[in-house]
C-alpha cells in the first residue's frame, strides 16, 4: 500500500510517495504563483512508476499557510480521495514542523549511542509562525519518542497572548520559532509519516471533513 502526501501551503510545492518499506521518493518544487497552474502535472509525473491504483491513503498540509496554495492543495486532495475511495488525513503545517525537528533530534542521539533503544526524548513542543496583523500561529505537541500528541491545537493569536501561554505552561517547553510560513515543503515526509500514523489508529475524519485551517481571512481588516 501506497501513500501519498501533499503540501501546498507555501510557495513551494511538497510531494511524497512511499510504501514504507522498499519505495520512497520526496521532491520539492520553488513554484511561487505558478503552484496552481502546474501542480496536477507535476503530481502526474512525480506518481509514476506507480499508478493511482497503487494508493492506499492521502496525506494533505490543511495549513496554515498560504490562503490560496492551501485551498488548491485540499480541494485536490480530497478530489482524489473521493475518486480513488482512499482515506484522507489532513494534517496541521505546524505538526509536520514539529515532528520533523523531533525526530530530527531523535536520529541525531541514535547516531551518538552504541545502544539501539526508542528515544528517550518525550517533550511538549512549542511551534510559533507569523500570521498578519501582528497575530501568531501557535499550537502545542507532546512527543512521547513514537507518538506527536496535540495538546493545544492550532490557533491565531496576538502575539503578546501567545507568550502568555507559554510562561503559564506547567511543562518544559522546547520552541520552535519560523520567520515565516516559506520553505516548509521540506517537512512532507513528516506529513506522510504522522498521516500513517492515523491511519494505523483507524481514527481519521471523511474525505468531506478534511478542511483548510486559515485562522485569519485574508481579507478580514
Amino acid at each position: 500500500m501506497f501513500g501519498l502526501a501533499l503540501h501546498t501551503s507555501t510557495p513551494e510545492l511538497g510531494l511524497m510517495i512511499s510504501d514504507f518499506d522498499t519505495v520512497g521518493r520526496h521532491q520539492t518544487w520553488d513554484l511561487g504563483r505558478d503552484l496552481s497552474s502546474q501542480l496536477h502535472g507535476l503530481l502526474q509525473d512525480f506518481l509514476s512508476p506507480q499508478h493511482w491504483q497503487d494508493l492506499g491513503f492521502i496525506t494533505v498540509c490543511i495549513g496554515p499557510g498560504g490562503f490560496t496554495g492551501t485551498r488548491i492543495g485540499v480541494a485536490t486532495a480530497r478530489t482524489l480521495a473521493q475518486q480513488l475511495d482512499v482515506p484522507l488525513i489532513g494534517i496541521s503545517a505546524l505538526a509536520a514542523v514539529a515532528h520533523h525537528k523531533v525526530t530530527a533530534l531523535d536520529q541525531s542521539q541514535t547516531s551518538q549511542s552504541d545502544i539501539s533503544s526508542p528515544s528517550s526524548l518525550a517533550t511538549d513542543i512549542a511551534i510559533t509562525m507569523p500570521a498578519k496583523r501582528g497575530a501568531v500561529y501557535g499550537a502545542i505537541y507532546h512527543w512521547t519518542g513514537d507518538v506527536l500528541l496535540p495538546k493545544l491545537k492550532d490557533i491565531v493569536l496576538p502575539a503578546h497572548e501567545w507568550e502568555l501561554k507559554h510562561s503559564h505552561w506547567p511543562q518544559p517547553l522546547m520552541h520552535i520559532g519560523l520567520d515565516s510560513g516559506v520553505g516548509l515543503a521540506h517537512t512532507t515526509p513528516s506529513l506522510l509519516q504522522l498521516g500513517h500514523k492515523q491511519l494505523k489508529t483507524e481514527k481519521f475524519p471523511h474525505w468531506r471533513e478534511v478542511i483548510p485551517f486559515y485562522g485569519q481571512h485574508p481579507v478580514t481588516v
